[in-house]
Formats: structure tokens, C-alpha cells, sequence
């Protein structure tokens, strides 16, 4: 195809969808990657997706290459764009269920409880995400996999404009659960290689844990690890980044938790935490710039229907979720730089954004910087 000419028909992919948010963007949901736009190309892939697509030449080989677009049709079942409020709610995590399996030292949520997220309201959240700039559902619990709905969920799920991802313990994955799956991601919490990991999770996970990953990566399924830094799994990282890495993961987040009720005992300063926190790899958000602190573009619903800042506020107040996903996101209070106790003059402010709000109201006090973000990017501690 030589340079500036047009080229035939082309169709939208079906992992590729159009958003509309507070700049134009297509995103794909099979790879995770958002493409920032101008309204020429928007209006091309708009084009494309109904199957009436041509285009220049140089801008549709990036689109091939990328498996935006497709030469053979009929097109996709894409939704129509619609416009994003601002800021857009690109990431929002759904605490279906207080159920858990498990009874880990380390958990903020605190004991299980037999509390569900109301149906009606799920199936609200799942179909109003994609006119809101949702890019990924986090599908969260407790344990969600024992949510007394989970598979008619799941059958939802299919074809949507967004990525779903399911995070799970993994102690209930076997492989006729996996196969069932209409996720494209499932997060599995390792928290260490196994002595680091059953100190919190309770003996014998570890191993159950690894084989569910194992599983996950034989059936096709996109993995990512979580990971908390405790005192017990300090010397283990290292070795665990290389087991992940061995395994084909694509993403490992490492977090500290936050410091409540057993964790006391197995919980570490800032200092000795943050350097552990770089050695994540893969991931990244679409999101975190303009005038807003950390959770620009995310919140999270609770149990009881609310929605949050973040997975940490649950059981804190919020407008309710089954007044419309859209209207209650543009309700939720956001937090702006200009509210940080942050000097203006940090030279990480706009990396570290303040950090976790939660954590640093926790450790420190509201509007305070998060003390973990603070060692992180090397400044002092508060």
C-alpha cells in the first residue's frame, strides 16, 4: 500500500471500541491500551464500525498492527460512543459480595458477612460503565466467585465496551470454573512465596494459589498478581517477581496495606516498604492528570450499593448507585491537588498525585500526604 492513498473497506474490531472521553480515544479491550485520537480519526473508526470505513493509508497499517481494524467484515457489534461526563469514570471496582472463604490477617474489610450487592443494581452498573468512560470493571468482594448471582453476572458480561476483570483469591478456581469465565483478566492475590503468604492466608494456599494461576494461563485467560509487602515476605520478593515473570504474568502490583486490627503485628514502616513497591511491573493506568489527586478517574461500589473513592471508604458514606451509575459519580465528592496539605513546589506532586488518600488519612490525617508516596519518590516522610 504506498503512502497517502486510501485503501478499501475496513471494519472496527470486535475488541476495539470508541470513547468519547474528555479527549476522543478508541480502546482495546483485549490488550488493555487506550489510543488517544484528533476528530478526523474518531470520525473514520466511527466510520469503520459500521462497516464504512477507508482511510489513509499510514494511520490504517497502525490500526492493523494494532488489531483495531479488521479487512473482513461484518462489523462488530460496537455500542454507539456515547460522551464521558468529566472528569470520566474510567475504572470502578464492585464489591459484589461480603462472602469470603478465607479470613486473612491483613484484610480492611474485616470479618466476612453474609451481605449481598443487590441485583438490580449490578445489572445497572454493568450496563450504565460503558456511558461513563468505563475502560476496566473490577469485579471485587470479598471473594466475588461466592456472590449468589455470580453467573448470570458473568453471561452479562459478554461483548461489553469495557474489560472485566474478576479478582479472586483463588482458592476456587478450578478448571470448570475457568473455562465458564466471560472475564478477559483475573487478578489472584499472592502475597508472597509460600511461608509469606499463608502467614496471612492460612496454610496450604500458596500451593492452591499457584496451581489456580497455572490454570488461568492454560486456559487462555490474561493473569495479574497482586502482591501486600509485610513483614513476612520482605526477603521473598525478589524470588517471587522471578517466579511471576517465569509464569508469563502481565502485571504485578505491589502495594502496603492498609495498617488495621491483626496486621499490626506483621506490618512495616513507609521507608522500609516503598522500595518494594518499584518492583512491579506491567500495567499502568489511563488516567491521573489535570487538577485531581489519586482516584481522578476511579471509585468503587460498596456492598450495600454506595459508591466510594475507593475500595478502602467501604462502608463509608456516598450517594447511592441505584439512582444511575452516572448521576452518583458526578455526586462523589473529588479530591484536588489544591486540597493536599502537599507543598505545591514537591517535585513529585505530579507523579505521586498525593498518593492513597485513605492511607494517608489512616497515617497521617485528612489532606495529609500519604507517607508511603512520600518515601516512595524519596521525599520526607510526614
Amino acid at each position: 500500500m504506498p503512502s497517502g492513498t486510501e485503501v478499501g473497506r475496513l471494519y472496527l474490531a470486535a475488541d476495539a471500541f470508541l470513547k468519547p472521553l474528555e479527549q476522543p480515544f478508541v480502546y482495546n479491550r483485549r490488550t488493555d491500551e487506550l489510543y488517544e485520537l484528533n476528530d478526523e480519526a474518531f470520525a473514520h473508526l466511527d466510520r469503520c464500525r459500521t462497516g464504512a470505513g477507508g482511510g489513509e493509508v499510514d494511520f490504517t497499517r497502525f490500526c492493523l498492527e494494532e488489531g483495531l481494524l479488521v479487512e473482513t467484515g461484518p462489523p462488530a457489534r460496537s455500542p454507539l460512543p456515547v460522551r464521558a461526563p468529566s472528569p470520566s469514570l474510567r475504572y470502578l471496582e464492585v464489591h459484589l459480595t461480603a462472602r469470603c472463604n478465607l479470613s486473612c490477617r491483613h484484610c480492611y474489610l474485616g470479618e466476612a458477612r453474609r451481605e449481598d450487592l443487590p441485583w438490580p443494581v449490578l445489572r445497572g452498573i454493568v450496563a450504565d460503565f460503558e456511558t461513563v468512560g468505563g475502560l476496566r470493571l473490577l469485579l471485587s468482594g470479598g471473594e466475588p466467585l461466592l456472590y449468589p448471582r455470580f453467573w448470570e453476572l458473568n453471561d452479562l458480561l459478554a461483548d461489553r465496551a469495557y474489560r472485566s476483570v474478576l479478582l479472586s483469591n483463588g482458592s476456587l478456581l478450578d478448571r470448570e470454573t475457568v473455562r465458564r469465565l466471560r472475564v478477559q483478566e483475573v487478578q489472584v492475590s499472592l502475597d508472597g512465596l509460600a511461608p509469606g503468604h499463608d502467614l496471612l492466608r492460612g496454610a496450604g494456599n500458596f500451593r492452591r494459589t499457584l496451581e489456580a494461576i497455572d490454570l488461568l494461563r492454560e486456559e487462555g485467560l490474561d493473569v495479574a498478581v497482586a502482591t501486600m509487602v509485610h513483614a513476612g515476605n520482605l526477603d521473598e520478593m525478589e524470588d517471587l517477581r522471578r517466579l511471576l515473570l517465569e509464569r508469563g504474568i502481565r502485571e504485578w502490583s505491589v502495594d502496603l496495606p492498609t495498617p488495621a486490627g491483626r496486621l499490626a503485628q506483621v506490618e512495616v514502616p513507609p521507608q522500609v516498604a516503598a522500595p518494594y513497591l518499584d518492583l512491579a511491573f506491567g500495567g499502568g493506568t489511563h488516567g491521573a492528570e489535570g487538577d485531581l489527586a489519586c482516584g481522578s478517574h476511579l471509585a468503587a461500589v460498596d456492598v450495600d450499593g454506595r459508591l466510594v473513592k475507593c475500595g478502602f471508604y467501604a462502608g463509608g458514606p456516598g450517594p447511592a448507585v441505584g439512582q444511575g451509575l452516572r448521576r452518583a459519580w458526578e455526586e462523589l465528592p473529588k479530591v484536588g491537588l489544591a486540597d493536599l496539605a502537599c507543598p505545591a513546589s514537591c517535585p513529585s506532586l505530579g507523579d505521586c498525585r498525593g498518593g492513597c488518600r485513605y492511607r494517608a488519612e489512616v497515617m497521617a490525617r485528612p489532606g495529609a500526604p500519604d507517607p508511603v508516596g512520600c518515601a516512595r519518590f524519596g521525599q520526607p516522610v510526614p
